[in-house]
C-alpha cells in the first residue's frame, strides 16, 4: 500500500501505509509531527480544529499540539466527561477561542489534580 496524503489549509497529513502512523506537517508556523498509530488524540484535535470557520491562520502547531495534550489529559485522567471512548470529540465551541478555552480548562483541572497528589 502506498502512502496517501490528506491536506487542507492548516495541515498536511501523510499516512504511512499499513503502519497507521502519519507524518503531520503544520503549515502555520511550520513544524513536523510524527504521529504514532496509537495517537488518536491528534486525529481528534485536527478533525475538531477543521470545524473552525474563522481565523484558521491561528491553527498553529503550538495550538494544535496543546489541544492534543488537553484531549489526552481529558481522556486519560477523566478530566473531560465527554471523552468516554477513543475518538470522542471534546465539547468546546468550534472557534479558536473555544479551543484555547478548552486547553486552559483542562490545564487548570490537571494542575489541581497534581496539587492533590502532594
Amino acid at each position: 500500500m502506498e502512502n496517501t496524503i490528506k491536506e487542507n489549509d492548516f495541515v498536511k497529513r501523510e499516512f504511512l501505509g499499513f503502519t497507521g502512523s502519519e507524518i503531520i506537517n503544520f503549515k502555520h508556523i511550520p513544524k513536523t509531527y510524527e504521529k504514532p498509530q496509537y495517537d488518536w488524540y491528534m486525529v481528534v484535535a485536527i478533525e475538531k480544529a477543521d470545524k473552525v470557520k474563522v481565523d484558521r491562520n491561528l491553527l498553529t502547531s503550538e495550538l494544535l499540539l496543546s489541544y492534543r495534550w488537553a484531549i489526552r489529559e481529558g481522556y486519560q485522567h477523566g478530566l473531560d466527561p465527554a471523552l468516554k471512548n477513543h475518538y470522542d470529540y471534546p465539547r468546546n465551541q468550534n472557534t479558536i477561542k473555544g479551543i484555547q478555552g478548552y486547553i486552559d480548562r483542562i490545564k487548570s483541572l490537571s494542575d489541581k489534580e497534581m496539587e492533590n497528589l502532594d
